[in-house]
């Protein structure tokens, strides 16, 4: 493993400290590890696998781009910064916000969207994994939101987009058994 990812994994620990999932107990580091995972598994190079592990860096602490850029490089700055929400788009309705999203990524490099592909699935795969907290409109909500965004991310990675297609079929047939 090289430095760049061992660094950029206990760099996101560290901003991710104390942050858990959805259901309030699984620690949030779990989701980038994931995202992290399934970006080496589409065989992606190094600096795509840190920018997977710092996505959620800016958003989820006080971290800035810049800091990202003096610690890891510019290109992974760019691919963090191409996976950071604008912060104009906090407190949208999750349709208008994805909606977004999806016009984003739909100019993104294909670094950014394959990342984005994964990290659709590893939260898809959480719902699957840890239903607490989500009812059947929510959760159909999110998964018709997460499959605009990766509609405009397809053609990144053929594998990640299986591996996505594959998640948001078991997310489907998981909210039937949840509360409506």
């Amino acid at each position: 493993m090289s430095r760049l990812i061992t660094s950029a994994a206990l760099f996101a620990a560290q901003a991710h400290q104390g942050q858990t999932r959805k259901d309030g107990v699984s620690p949030y580091v779990n989701h980038v590890l994931e995202v992290a995972d399934l970006v080496a598994w589409a065989e992606a190079g190094e600096i795509e696998i840190a920018g997977a592990l710092l996505h959620d860096v800016v958003e989820d602490s006080e971290t800035g781009i810049d800091e990202i850029s003096r610690r890891f490089g510019p290109r992974v700055a760019q691919i963090v910064g191409g996976l950071t929400d604008d912060p104009a788009w906090d407190g949208l309705p999750r349709a208008e916000k994805k909606g977004r999203q999806a016009e984003h990524m739909a100019q993104a490099t294909q670094s950014v969207r394959l990342i984005k592909i994964a990290d659709q699935t590893s939260n898809l795969r959480d719902l699957v994994r840890l239903p607490e907290g989500w009812n059947q409109a929510d959760a159909a909500d999110y998964i018709a939101g997460a499959e605009r965004v990766v509609d405009a991310c397809r053609g990144a990675s053929p594998f990640l987009e299986v591996t996505f297609d594959t998640a948001a079929a078991e997310a489907m047939q998981k909210i039937e058994e949840f509360p409506a």
